[in-house]
């Protein structure tokens, strides 16, 4: 089977899914920046508003400074960091999405040759298996079918050789070909590709 390397410069995949993946993931640390910033700063925000000493408003106010200063410069490095990590991760997802779309876009197309490869470290394996398991149980389906197409072909020529002029005979032969017909054009649907 063959594996499917992406480079960097093809990690995102899915642009929309993986943009709206990224756009969760920044929203939801925003969400939690501003609960986690809240809770932090909170005790000193109490202590500046409500009539407390000078000591205890002064203290209070370097707190306040001290976690300005490092707060949020950390916290714009991590929501960048976690940015990055959720395009890697939704990358895990995006390709093998795409490579599904692709097979069952060949398998739509008649080509049951399709396998999915995904790298060992991809998600939805499983699925890409039973999207194999499909396209193959498609491919016997259509051979079956055709050799029955190929054998029905065989009888009517046998029977319109066997009952020559015969009325009846030939009124079955008709209902026969009409079949056949059928059969053919959902083999031409089915047509596999090499």
């Amino acid at each position: 089977m063959k594996t499917y390397k992406r480079s960097f410069k093809n990690f995102f995949i899915d642009k929309r899914f993986q943009t709206k993946y990224l756009m969760l993931t920044i929203l939801l640390l925003l969400a939690y920046t501003f609960i986690f910033t809240a809770i932090l700063f909170f005790p000193s925000i109490l202590t500046l508003y409500f009539d407390t000493s000078i000591a205890e408003k002064t203290e209070a106010a370097r707190t306040f400074l001290v976690l300005h200063n490092t707060v949020w410069p950390t916290t714009g490095v991590v929501i960048f960091i976690f940015g990055i990590l959720s395009i890697f991760l939704s990358h895990k997802i995006a390709g093998p999405i795409y490579r599904l779309k692709y097979a069952i876009a060949e398998l739509i197309g008649g080509n049951f040759g399709t396998k999915i490869s995904l790298r060992k470290w991809d998600d939805l394996q499983e699925l890409a298996e039973q999207v194999n398991i499909l396209s193959e149980d498609l491919h016997s389906y259509v051979n079956t079918l055709k050799k029955d197409h190929e054998q029905l072909f065989y009888h009517i020529e046998q029977l319109e050789q066997e009952t020559g002029t015969q009325e009846t005979g030939k009124k079955v032969i008709e209902q026969i070909k009409d079949q056949q017909k059928i059969i053919a054009m959902t083999l031409e649907r089915f047509t596999s590709k090499p």
